[in-house]
């Protein structure tokens, strides 16, 4: 019968109708790949998750379920109103304005919730159920976790205005300096902070987005034509890399200062276009640890100190510090987890080193995250990266300032041991002076003494404080001490040597204050009278401090422009104190001398005064953090303490009194803010 009605069904229906008809008894075919990858059009390895997914740090989005409201989507999509002709030719669009940024993309990055959290607890709840149950995912992103606050949100940037931002994209169009000086610049930190410090997790990735993104902007000035943009993180990103390369290129330093200033600036605008704090990315974390490195290199370790923190939390929020497969919800291979374990380490690495500078415990004081190695590290030797992982992993798990117990003998014996053991752990290239063949390879040979040799001297340092030490007998408190006083030799000793090869210790601000403060400290417990050659390390370093905080004096230029550092407060209260220490045998004094200073190099009176008048111009330029000093015949020396209060001090006490007592700056406001002038006077 159904036969005999076909016919007659056929021909009354019009092609429509029939096309209608076939469309919607078609069953519906649904791809193999995963949605994200739908949604981007790549090929997916149907992992869970899979390998794009956790690239891009959204596994948790890594779906093989299609959106019920798919269709609906697309056909909303489809039917979009396209622009005229006129408003594609208009200036005011967003798309044809240099730099061009896409941040509407990827706005839903996973974060890191404790298993024992709400959101977590129903998220797991809900994948128990049966599979037909969908729908109630999203219920729980979309709806619970806003309520929750822990939820990335598409709200704006909490602390600018709208026209603030307006203003600042408008900056930032301008601020990139031309392709040839970009890559010039990225070559310095490719070639001088990289080897060093690895604060971009994949430097060959970023050339390769740097080269394109260049070359998209050259064809788009000369053919303008819709194409695809980068984010404001990795805008960012290279702004950061642009200003710590110019901390290390060959400009003078009011030059340098200046460049790398205002991409420090720049670089920060676009984290704040692309919302950082509401919706980190690895992106926006590398530029913010760039930028705490160029901080702390520009003297401004206190605040580098508060970024870097800032940092963590933001990684912390995106689940970097977990073990390995410690989410159930999508466990990641330990190759596509690698960038994420190197970021981690790397923000650890630069958090750590300030926190021991400042005898402050780390943020990070308790990780599990798995140390990122390479594929020969255990069989060939570390890396410098890699050894440097390892110190600070050390530094985490022996330094515990904020703890009550102090360590006893064997305790600090067995760690100083196991920071030694890192030197023979590393590549057998930079393993040895002798078998260093590079310049890279020297400078990296010595900078691994120098950090493992500061180490170890801040494990040993409960052996310089005054009174009973509990867990030691005054012979193990000795042996204690002596092993103390020749690792903080040694640091020196690499300082120096580093110094005659390169700028790089002088310019990095973690080197420079291991080697003062280890030169101070040799100081205050009485080597400089006692060993002639501690003596001789110090005034080698009072030359080459001095001499680079004052470069090239008659040349005739402005002495600002001529130097190539300028210390901090603390720092340049340290070199005063060393100067003190070597001339007159203690921190201060206040009696006049008419002795001319025994320094060990043969270098005229009229070149240590030049060095002593550009050392009183940095102290003024300083903020007034100590006064300026005349060493000349006649000597009056600043009065920090009264001498019999610092005579009474523990070494440690005065050492800490040195570095991070500030001096008074007689009611002056010392950030010099005009308070009257407004940032933006246009609105």
């Amino acid at each position: 019968m159904s036969s005999e009605q076909s016919p007659n069904i056929e021909s009354s229906l019009t092609p429509e109708e029939a096309n209608k008809i076939i469309h919607s008894h078609r069953k519906v075919r649904y791809g193999t790949a995963c949605w994200p990858c739908r949604q981007r059009k790549v090929k997916c390895d149907n992992q869970q998750p899979c390998e794009n997914c956790v690239k891009r740090d959204h596994a948790s989005l890594c779906s093989y379920k299609p959106k019920q409201n798919a269709a609906k989507s697309s056909t909303a999509a489809n039917l979009k109103r396209p622009r005229s002709p006129s408003s594609d030719n208009s200036p005011k669009r967003d798309d044809d304005r240099w730099p061009r940024t896409t941040d509407d993309e990827e706005t839903n990055e996973s974060r890191y919730l404790g298993q024992n959290s709400i959101a977590a607890f129903l998220s797991e709840e809900t994948r128990a159920r049966e599979p037909s149950v969908i729908g109630e995912q999203d219920v729980i992103r979309k709806d619970i976790m806003p309520i929750l606050g822990l939820q990335i949100s598409s709200a704006p940037y909490p602390f600018m205005s709208k026209e603030h931002m307006d203003k600042i994209r408008n900056d930032i169009s301008v601020a990139l300096p031309s392709d040839r000086d970009i890559l010039k610049t990225f070559q310095i930190y490719k070639q001088i902070v990289q080897p060093f410090w690895g604060l971009l997790i994949d430097v060959e990735d970023f050339e390769s987005k740097l080269c394109t993104y260049l070359e998209d902007r050259v064809s788009s000035t000369k053919h303008p034509s819709p194409s695809k943009g980068v984010s404001s993180a990795w805008l960012g990103m290279l702004f950061a890399v642009l200003a710590v390369a110019t901390n290390y290129s060959e400009l003078s330093y009011s030059k340098r200062v200046a460049t790398s200033q205002a991409y420090v600036q720049t670089s920060f605008h676009c984290l704040r276009l692309s919302n950082f704090l509401i919706r980190p990315s690895l992106e926006s974390l590398q530029a913010l640890l760039i930028l705490g490195f160029v901080l702390a290199n520009d003297m401004k370790a206190e605040a580098s100190w508060a970024l870097i923190g800032l940092t963590c939390r933001l990684a912390q929020a995106l689940g970097l510090h977990r073990g390995p497969n410690e989410n159930v919800r999508s466990k990641m291979p330990a190759a596509s987890d690698l960038p994420r374990r190197k970021l981690w380490w790397t923000i650890v690495w630069q958090d750590s080193l300030l926190s021991l500078s400042f005898d402050r415990s780390p943020i990070a004081v308790m990780t599990r995250c798995q140390l990122p190695l390479g594929p020969h590290a255990l069989t060939v030797g570390f890396s410098y990266t890699e050894v440097m992982y390892h110190l600070c992993a050390k530094i985490l798990q022996s330094v515990n300032n904020d703890s009550n117990s102090q360590p006893n003998f064997s305790q600090i014996v067995a760690d100083s041991i196991e920071v030694e053991n890192l030197r023979i752990q590393v590549h057998p290239s930079f393993r040895e002076r002798d078998t260093c063949k590079t310049v890279q390879d020297r400078l990296q040979h010595c900078a691994v003494r120098l950090h493992s040799s500061f180490v170890i001297s801040v494990l040993c340092r409960p052996s310089l404080r005054r009174g009973d030490n509990i867990g030691m007998t005054p012979e193990e408190k000795a042996l204690l001490a002596e092993k103390c006083k020749q690792n903080l030799e040694e640091t020196v000793r690499m300082y120096l040597k580093m110094h005659s090869m390169s700028a790089i210790p002088t310019r990095s601000w973690a080197f420079t204050y291991h080697g003062l403060s280890s030169a101070v400290l040799l100081g205050i417990i009485g080597e400089t009278k006692t060993n002639p050659e501690v003596r001789g390390l110090q005034g080698d370093l009072i030359n080459a401090l001095s001499a680079t905080a004052a470069k090239d004096q008659n040349s005739g230029y402005d002495s600002a422009s001529d130097k190539d550092i300028e210390l901090s407060g603390p720092l340049s209260r340290a070199l005063a104190a060393l100067k003190n220490i070597y001339d007159h045998g203690w921190v201060v004094e206040t009696k006049a001398t008419n002795s001319p200073r025994p320094y060990p190099q043969d270098q005229d009176q009229a070149q240590f005064e030049q060095q002593d008048a550009a050392l009183a111009m940095a102290s003024l330029q300083n903020n007034g953090m100590i006064p300026p000093m005349n060493y000349g015949p006649q000597v009056e020396l600043p009065d920090m303490q009264s001498v019999e209060q610092t005579m009474n001090m523990s070494p440690m006490d005065l050492f800490d009194s040195i570095f991070w007592e500030p001096y008074p700056a007689a009611g002056l406001d010392q950030i010099g803010f005009d308070y009257t002038q407004q940032i933006y006077p246009q609105f």
